[in-house]
């Protein structure tokens, strides 16, 4: 899901951790689709709230709708960044990227993206204030949005040990990037709930952990053993969580 992958290279890396694991559960499914509706989280970092999280997946034809909507704001040592953002990607049935459509704010400082996917690469419109620049990122082979890499596993009916090699969109650089998805394996935590254990190498020097149950929705996403930490909240939660902190919203 990669919910905050911008924030993440100003603090040293970023998402979630699952505290209680328990004992190896048999067989991860193979997913014929990803999880269709609306979903909530909240980011905590060092278990006090610093920004949310809204994903929403819909049919879309011969695809997916795939819309992200985020804040946060993340300090270190006197020093914070705030972002808001609204993500919007078209994937095939594989998950690959089709278009996309990125409204943010970092720091106070609003930019948008376009782009689709050519026969030549990505096609990308970068605007910001007084300024539009056009670019081709030249890539072989399909390319991943951020939000489909905790998904992506399931759907190829990912075994443990196994090992996912995927090119993605980043977004805030506005380059491609190699992604390397690991399977731990398959499960059960405290409670009795099947999950998937995933790691990913998205930030350098800090474990990157994400739980998923077997329809593919995260469980929670952890970095350095939960110093950063993402899981499930609400709509209701989250607009109380904006009402005290205006500026996450995207201008």
């Amino acid at each position: 899901m990669t919910f905050i992958f911008r924030f993440v290279p100003f603090f040293f890396a970023f998402l979630l951790q699952f505290p209680h694991l328990a004992v190896a559960a048999p067989g991860i499914p193979r997913l014929a689709k990803p999880p269709i509706g609306e979903r909530w989280f909240s980011i905590s970092k060092e278990k006090e709230q610093t920004g949310f999280n809204r994903l929403e997946i819909r049919d879309a034809g011969g695809g997916y709708e795939i819309t992200v909507e985020s804040g946060a704001r993340m300090s270190v040592m006197g020093f914070s960044r705030d972002a808001a953002s609204r993500e919007r990607y078209l994937v095939n049935r594989d998950l690959s990227l089709k278009s996309f459509e990125v409204d943010e704010v970092i720091s106070g400082k609003p930019m948008k993206l376009t782009g689709e996917v050519t026969s030549e690469g990505v096609k990308v419109s970068v605007s910001a204030p007084g300024s539009t620049k056009e670019k081709t990122l030249k890539v072989k082979g399909p390319v991943f949005p951020p939000p489909v890499l905790n998904i992506y596993p399931l759907m190829q009916g990912g075994e443990a040990g196994q090992v996912f090699r995927l090119k993605m969109l980043d977004i805030e650089k506005v380059k491609i990037i190699g992604v390397k998805i690991s399977v731990i394996g398959a499960e059960t935590l405290t409670g009795g709930m099947a999950t998937v254990h995933l790691q990913n190498d998205l930030y350098t020097f800090v474990d990157n952990d994400i739980w998923v149950d077997l329809k593919g929705n995260t469980v929670r996403e952890s970095v350095r053993h939960g110093m950063i930490d993402t899981q499930p909240g609400d709509g209701d939660g989250t607009r109380k969580f904006l009402a005290t902190h205006p500026y996450l919203k995207r201008r």
